[in-house]
């Protein structure tokens, strides 16, 4: 590819009309993909691309102006309900709507077993996927028959799965030119718009916080979160900060903050992902860990302050001058263990006042 002015490439096509992307999860990953969607809309104009993708995580796609389908896979259901007659017609329910894609290509974005298996079903003669050097589970490079290595450059999560997206256009992008999408409508919208209306009335500006992640070696502890709050308002004393969460777990750590940092705090209701893409864009703020609210936030346009300890955040944070992140500085960081002797040292090496300086001085600088 040999430029990439103004979005448009200039590298001959080669005449894919149908493509299929497969990256099935998790939440973070499927929206640190997204920019391969506005990707292919320029590389291959007037191609029908469509995305298969867990269940779980399809509404984040759904409305996205540059896919024909979003086609969700029920793995979880299929796992836990195989012995049943109706699982096993579901499923295969599934793979027939993967073949009738009629797919010219097919990009496996995730690199395990799992999405190297979706993608050779999918019936694509030509299967794209990671390189030995990208992989993420060896077995995976049976299922593709084109390899793209990464390069050294391609540190961020988000360059590694463009550099395959991007492999038989050239081979180079340009990330700056490309653009997330979360399409939400009038009703996540009301929602959203409820919420700031009912929640803290006149707080400015509005910051959320989600505490919430799956790893252990990913959280950080309550009263870290209530000190980042306390510092946060004692910086910005106009601000209001809502707490959102997934599951029953989170919402309880997320009274117990709201509960220790005092006022102008306010606990967010159970919402879908669509509902809450809406209230961060609509707050325009987020204070989390390495976790899938995160990424959404920050593919829906909000500044963010992030805190990485197993997870890299050179590697996996939202990347721009809207975005911070704070990594343990224990030379063991970045570690990629769910588990650690040490891991209340390394919670305890990122200062709660630092974050919430951070995310002060993003609030000051908004355009």
């Amino acid at each position: 590819m040999r430029n990439a002015e103004n979005g448009v490439y200039d590298t001959p096509v080669p005449g894919y009309r149908r493509i299929l992307i497969v990256k099935l999860s998790a939440l973070g990953d499927v929206a640190h993909a997204l920019p391969v969607i506005d990707f292919l809309r320029k590389a291959a104009p007037g191609a029908e691309v469509d995305w298969a993708v867990d269940r779980r995580f399809s509404p984040i796609l759904e409305g996205n102006t540059g896919l024909r389908r979003v086609i969700p896979l029920d793995f979880s259901r299929w796992k836990r309900e195989w012995r049943t007659e109706e699982t096993r017609r579901a499923a295969s329910a599934g793979i027939r709507e993967l073949r009738a894609g009629g797919y010219d290509v097919a990009f496996d974005l995730q690199g395990n077993l799992k999405s190297g298996v979706v993608t050779l079903l999918s019936g694509a003669p030509v299967r794209w996927g990671f390189g030995r050097n990208g992989v993420r589970e060896a077995p995976n490079l049976l299922f593709t028959n084109r390899k793209a290595p990464l390069l050294p450059e391609d540190r961020h999560i988000t360059q590694k799965i463009l550099r395959v997206a991007s492999a038989p256009f050239g081979g180079s992008f340009d990330l700056s030119t490309l653009n997330p999408e979360i399409v939400t409508g009038k009703a996540e919208d009301a929602v959203a718009g409820g919420i700031a209306r009912d929640l803290i009335h006149g707080a400015a500006p509005l910051v959320v916080l989600h505490p919430g992640t799956t790893w252990i070696t990913k959280r950080m502890d309550p009263a870290f979160w209530v000190g980042v709050v306390r510092g946060l308002r004692e910086r910005l004393p106009a601000a209001g900060v809502l707490l959102s969460w997934g599951t029953e777990g989170e919402r309880r750590e997320a009274e117990e903050i709201r509960d220790g940092a005092g006022g102008a705090v306010a606990l967010l209701p159970r919402l879908t992902l669509k509902e809450l893409a809406a209230v961060y864009r609509m707050c325009g703020y987020l204070i989390a860990p390495d976790t899938g609210p995160l990424h959404i936030a920050s593919a829906v346009g909000a500044r963010t302050v992030s805190v990485f300890r197993a997870t890299d955040g050179n590697r996996n944070a939202p990347r721009g001058a809207g975005h911070r992140f704070l990594q343990a500085p224990l030379p063991c960081t970045a570690c990629l263990r769910k588990r650690c002797d040490r891991d209340a040292e390394c919670r305890a090496s990122i200062p709660a006042g630092e974050v919430a300086e951070a995310m002060a001085r993003l609030a000051a600088t908004r355009p």
